[in-house]
């Protein structure tokens, strides 16, 4: 039976991950202490506070875990920029406070990064290719992956996306503000020139749990097998919610954001796990599962 500690539980793949966990794992997840409180989660899973900006190891002290998933991060690209001190200490010196513990314990790492660690300029990006972050939250990210490989050479690096499904437990994100918009009848902008591989959240929570029972190491990407932008997305939602593309408005990253953004971080997977490709279904394929319209498959 592996216990397995999950950092950022009442996030947003932290809640998913609980819905897709092995009936045989015992998990624990960590709170911000100024975050949710533990009503909002599965009744078998435990809660424990853990502040970021803090010391890790002696809040850790008399926990006990074979595999760590550390999905905890400060991920908002303008929170990061206007706060570069708490994203250095939350993204990169937490993570690597952690990934000592875990060194220190025997304990799996399973660190969940993101696509923003490249610069945009030469997409697709496969696992082999070297990071060029060009704001805060890919540079603290990309410092964290480096932290990870340092310490735990046998961890796993997961490499994320845009991932999209409906948010849980009070918590919005890119789908529900596009539904929210789109109920009260308001213009919808949307990039045309931000690139991604998008995937649903169903099936990052079930390949996060196939990875975190494997021995596989190393770097994982997580993509989808098209690479679209929010222009693109913002159709495919209109259509399979049979409504009109009126509301959709078309905008740009420069007319948008105060800082950098990549332009086209599209990523591609190389990796086996178990013996298969690593292939995440079409977005096309999930469109109506990731608004909540059909049942997960």
């Amino acid at each position: 039976m592996p216990r397995v500690l999950i950092t950022g539980v009442n996030g947003f793949i932290g809640q998913y991950l609980l819905q897709y966990r092995p009936p045989d794992a015992t998990v624990t997840g960590t709170l911000n202490p100024a975050g949710a409180t533990a009503h909002s989660f599965h009744a078998d899973c435990q809660t424990i506070p853990l502040d970021l900006t803090k010391p890790i190891a002696h809040q850790l002290t008399n926990l006990q875990a074979d595999v760590v998933i550390h999905l905890a991060a400060i991920s908002g690209l303008g929170d990061c920029q206007h706060h570069p001190e708490l994203a250095q200490r939350v993204n990169h010196q937490a993570t690597a406070e952690l990934a000592a513990w875990c060194a220190q314990n025997q304990i799996r790492l399973i660190y969940a990064s993101t696509d923003i660690v490249f610069g945009g300029r030469a997409a697709p990006y496969s696992e082999d290719d070297r990071p060029n972050p060009i704001n805060v939250y890919g540079k603290t990210k990309w410092q964290g992956e480096q932290a990870v490989r340092e310490t735990c050479p046998d961890a796993a690096i997961v490499r994320l996306p845009l991932v999209l499904g409906r948010g849980l437990g009070g918590r919005s994100n890119f789908v529900d503000w596009f539904l929210m918009h789109l109920n009260q009848n308001k213009t919808i902008k949307l990039f045309i020139d931000e690139i991604r591989t998008p995937v649903s959240v169903h099936d990052v929570a079930k390949a996060l749990w196939q990875i975190a029972l494997s021995d596989e190491t190393g770097i994982f990407h997580l993509a989808g097998n098209e690479a679209l932008n929010r222009w693109e997305l913002g159709k495919l939602f209109c259509r399979a919610l049979g409504q009109g593309e009126q509301l959709l408005s078309q905008t740009t990253l420069d007319t948008f954001t105060s800082y950098p953004r990549p332009k086209d971080v599209s990523l591609i997977s190389t990796r086996t796990l178990n013996g298969s490709p690593v292939r995440l279904p079409s977005i096309r394929e999930k469109t109506g599962e990731i608004l909540g319209l059909a049942n997960p498959r």
